[in-house]
Formats: structure tokens, C-alpha cells, sequence
């Protein structure tokens, strides 16, 4: 991606930066033998940075937010993303402190999604009355603040200087493209579970997530951002590497085997042509589909031939492991026949249990994050395991919050598909290509994280970064072309 000439008052990378960069990689890799001293020092670096280059801190965030970086504390995962964004979050509270309390509210709640944010929050709050687990329910909250409130702010905080939206752009693409990798490198030697076995000698991959779900929703909300920029920018950002990383998103996609992958990207693709059609016209979406379908079936075809390797040499093989195709046509029967597949089995009892929380709990719910101690309490006959979230961020949300819940979660979705198709299709003529490009990209990001929540539960550390920089991207292009400003 090609960057373009930052101001004076947009710093990105100067020389002033350079000590505390050298600072913040010395304790990243003090770390690796001493954790807690490599930890501070790293810290004292990252402070630093961020008080010199808030972007270059943000860069630094997309990089790390991926990575199981951590400590364990009272049974919940602290990231050290979490403390980065908290360091984010006071460096914009300086920033703007003399603006008020209004104008602070203005920038951590952008206008296009302001108020069902606001109703989700009065929700999960009310839930603490009836919480589970109140410890749980707060540490859920102020992750919800530093996902919705505090990173969309720090992305959106430069506005549209496009130089420093390559770098974050650049910065995802890349981090997702090495997740990538390393999945293939798990499923092409069988470096996994046996319950993950794919095609007799390969394993799902699931990247540093644990879960290939969650890598799946990585790639899948990420890829339709790399199609569109690539297959409708400028010039400038059909590069040789954005098509390599656009072809390794799609081959993420694939190698999760997560059906709700699959559908999602399959669904986001569709909905983004309809909004090109009718935006540009036939020319622009045939270059669209170039890139939005044909390199998905090429990873389809790659990923099933590769299927007929074995370079595990571990002697699992087992019949009933399906490949990449019968998983795709499995896609459509275990709809039709959920009792007959084990997965979609386990998930309706999950969701019944979820249904069972709303039923007995329908005002405030069991507390924000705490469905898996209520399903923990109350487990369905025939469930497997306890499973950490229900599968479905409605049915979460509906447990944890009641039916308020619900609402907050369908408000919240239609705010962000309603503005970002409104820019695009009010706003056609005034969009430069890049912009045109990363909001069709973001609706994409939107339409695919709306889909695949409906069989997943994908809102935690790293999977959300592609629609944190969606949304941030849409608020900036709102309030820059919107009618309706703050």
C-alpha cells in the first residue's frame, strides 16, 4: 500500500519515536526469559510511544491484540492489548479534556452508532444487579469499552488521512496473513486435536486463537476488506503483496473449516455486489467478483487437493472425517438434518439452554458474560462440555441482559449496515476510490460478522479488529459526508 505524506499534526513515524520503540521491543524480548520485568519495561516504552504517535501505538495494538499475550487473573484472560488501550484510552482523554465531557462524548460515541451503544452499556450494567458473577460482568464491560468506545475513538481520531489508514490497513492484512501461515502449518502436519481432524490427516487450524472458529471469523471478516480495496481502489493498491494476502485470507477461511465462515463470507460477497451494482454498475462489479468469488474457489480447490496429502505420519486417519467438499455439502444437510450432525446437535442444546436463561431471567439476565456459568449450572442432557459462550450473540446477549439484550444487539447491527450503505449509495460521487473501496470493504466486514454470530459468539481480543476498523472507518466517512453531523 502506498502511503502518502503525513502532517505535522498527524505524527506516524519521526525520530522522536525511535527510543521508545527501541525500549518497548528490548522489554518484548526481555519478556520471553523474565515476564514480569520484560513486561514493565516494554510498558514504560509503550507509554512512551503512544505520547509521541498515538497511530504508531494503535499500529503496534493491531499487531499485538492477534497473540495470547497475557496473564491469567481470577479465571479471566487480561491481554496485553487490554493495557495498551488503556494507555490509548488517557492519551485521547488528555488529548481532549478541553472539549468537556460533551465533546469526550462525542468522540468515544460516534454518531452513526451512539445510541443503541449507549442502550447496550445502560443494559449491561442493569445486569450487575442480577450478575452471576459481578467480577465477570465489570471486566466484560470494560472490554466492551475498549473494543466499541476506546479503539474505534483511536482509529478514527486522524480522521480520513489515508497514509495513516494504509498503515493500519497494512498492519491487519499483515498480522492476518502470518496467522495464516502458521494455520497451514497446523493443518498441513495434523498439529491439533483429534476432535479437529479434517480429511483423515489434517487438522482444522486455529492460528494462536485455540479455536478454529474464531480463526475462521478472523479471515472472514478481514477478507471482504482486502477484496474490495484491491478490487475497487486506486491503482496504488492492487500491489503483488495485498493479492498474496488476499488469496491467504481466503485460505484461512477454508482451512477453519467453520461453516459459519463459509456462509458468511459467501453472504457478505453477495450483499457487497448488490451494493456495488447498484452503485458503479456492471463494470465494477464483474472486477469485484474477479477477486470476491474466483479466489475463494481457487483456495476451495487448493485446500482439497492439499486435502490428499499426509504429512503427519501420525496414523489417525479416520473415515469419518470429511473433506473439504463433503464439509461444504454438510453445510446445507446439517440444516435440514441437525440430529444427524453432532456439531449443530450440541449447538441447539446450547441454544435451548440460552432460551431456558431468557425465560427465567428475561429483564436483566444472568449478568454480561455470564451465560457459561448459567449452562455450567444448568446443563442440557446430551451436552458434551460446557461450552464458554452460546454460539449465537443474540441468545448471548439475551441471556446476559435479558430481552433488552436482544434489542441492543439488532439495533446496534442495523446502525452499522444502515449508515455504512447510506454513505455509499448518498455518497457515490463525493467518495474518492479509496474511500469508495474501504466502505464497501467495511460493509462487507459488517455483513460478515452479522452472519457469522448468528452460529458463533465472536466478539473478544483479535477476531474483532477487522470490524473495530469498519466501524471507525464508516464514523469518519460520516461525519465528513454524513447529513446529520454532531
Amino acid at each position: 500500500m502506498q502511503a502518502e505524506a503525513v502532517s505535522s499534526d498527524q505524527p506516524l513515524f519521526s525520530k522522536k519515536l525511535l527510543p521508545s520503540l527501541a525500549i518497548a521491543l528490548l522489554g518484548a524480548l526481555i519478556a520471553v526469559r523474565w515476564g514480569g520485568i520484560g513486561a514493565a519495561i516494554f510498558f514504560v516504552g509503550y507509554i512512551w510511544m503512544t505520547w509521541v504517535s498515538l497511530p504508531a501505538a494503535a499500529i503496534l495494538y493491531i499487531v499485538a491484540a492477534p497473540f495470547p499475550l497475557g496473564i491469567v487473573f481470577h479465571h479471566h484472560k487480561f491481554y496485553a492489548a487490554d493495557f495498551m488501550a488503556i494507555v490509548m484510552a488517557l492519551k485521547l482523554i488528555r488529548d481532549h479534556w478541553v472539549e468537556g465531557i460533551t465533546g469526550l462524548a462525542r468522540r468515544f460515541f460516534p454518531q452513526p452508532y451512539r445510541w443503541p451503544l449507549v442502550f447496550l452499556f445502560i443494559m449491561a450494567i442493569l445486569s450487575l444487579a442480577s450478575s452471576l458473577s459481578h467480577f465477570g460482568t465489570v471486566i466484560k464491560i470494560l472490554e466492551y469499552l475498549e473494543f466499541f468506545v476506546v479503539m474505534v475513538a483511536v482509529f478514527r481520531e486522524y480522521g480520513d488521512n489515508n497514509a495513516i489508514w494504509n498503515w493500519y490497513l497494512a498492519a491487519l492484512f499483515v498480522v492476518v496473513s502470518v496467522m495464516v501461515l502458521y494455520g497451514l502449518y497446523q493443518f498441513m502436519l495434523q498439529l491439533g486435536p483429534v476432535y479437529n481432524i479434517v480429511d483423515g490427516h489434517h487438522v482444522r487450524a486455529t492460528g494462536f486463537f485455540g479455536q478454529p472458529n474464531v480463526f475462521g471469523g478472523f479471515s472472514d471478516q478481514t477478507f471482504p476488506l482486502l477484496a474490495a480495496l484491491v478490487a475497487l481502489g486506486p491503482p496504488s493498491l492492487r500491489q503483488g503483496w495485498l493479492k498474496v494476502a488476499l488469496g491467504l485470507t481466503a485460505l484461512g477461511v477454508v482451512i477453519s473449516y467453520s461453516r459459519g465462515s463459509w456462509v458468511a463470507d459467501a453472504g457478505s460477497v453477495f450483499f457487497m455486489g448488490v451494493l456495488i451494482a447498484l452503485t458503479r454498475g456492471r463494470q465494477a462489479l464483474k472486477r469485484f467478483a474477479s477477486f470476491g468469488i474466483l479466489v475463494p474457489i481457487v483456495m476451495f480447490v487448493v485446500v482439497f487437493l492439499l486435502g490428499k496429502t499426509d504429512l503427519s505420519h501420525t496414523a489417525l486417519y479416520v473415515g469419518a472425517h470429511k473433506n473439504t467438499l463433503e464439509r461444504l455439502t454438510t453445510t446445507v444437510t446439517a440444516v435440514i438434518n441437525p440430529a444427524g450432525h453432532f456439531d449443530t446437535d450440541q449447538r441447539l442444546l446450547i441454544w435451548k439452554s440460552a432460551l431456558s436463561a431468557i425465560r427465567q431471567h428475561p429483564l436483566l439476565g444472568v449478568g454480561l458474560g455470564n451465560f457459561h456459568l448459567f449452562i455450567q449450572q444448568h446443563p442440557p442432557k446430551g451436552l458434551a462440555g460446557i461450552p464458554p459462550m452460546a454460539h449465537d450473540l443474540y441468545l448471548e446477549w439475551g441471556a446476559d441482559m435479558g430481552i433488552g439484550g436482544i434489542v441492543a444487539a439488532l439495533w446496534l447491527e442495523w446502525s452499522w449496515l444502515a449508515s455504512s450503505v447510506r454513505l455509499v449509495r448518498e455518497k457515490t460521487a463525493a467518495l474518492s476510490p479509496y474511500w469508495y473501496a474501504l466502505l464497501v470493504g467495511a460493509f462487507g466486514t459488517m455483513t460478515a460478522f452479522v452472519i457469522h454470530n448468528w452460529v458463533d459468539f465472536l466478539i473478544d481480543q483479535g477476531v474483532i479488529l477487522p470490524l473495530l476498523l469498519a466501524l471507525a472507518a464508516v464514523s469518519v466517512a460520516w461525519e465528513r459526508y454524513g447529513r446529520h453531523r454532531s
